[in-house]
């Protein structure tokens, strides 16, 4: 529940370096445990367009305030967790998601 865009503009000059993960609230389960339950119970990682980020915003962005760097994605998405294909599926997706923003 953090504003991505403004932490990019506030802290242009301190970003080195970007992890791509995205992530799912559930609202039933925010509603029932609270902000101030640290994320337990209704925040999901997911990966890269299946949550709630706007990923053309975040990378517009960076762009915005001079980033042209790595960009890794961030694997915590358990849909895809349990064998090597599923992982290699989840990379490829994330992946797709990026890439049209990403030269």
């Amino acid at each position: 529940m953090i504003d991505y865009e403004r932490a990019v503009y506030e802290f242009k000059d301190r970003i080195f370096h970007v992890h791509a993960k995205d992530m799912e609230i559930n609202r039933d389960g925010l509603y029932a445990h609270g902000v101030m339950s640290a994320g337990m119970g209704w925040q999901i990682p997911r990966l890269p367009g299946l949550g709630e980020v706007r990923w053309d915003r975040f990378i517009a962005a960076l762009y915005a305030v001079g980033y042209d760097f790595v960009v890794s994605i961030e694997h915590e998405d358990r849909q895809f967790e349990g064998n090597e294909e599923l992982v290699k599926r989840g990379f490829l997706l994330a992946r797709n998601v990026l890439r049209p923003y990403l030269v």
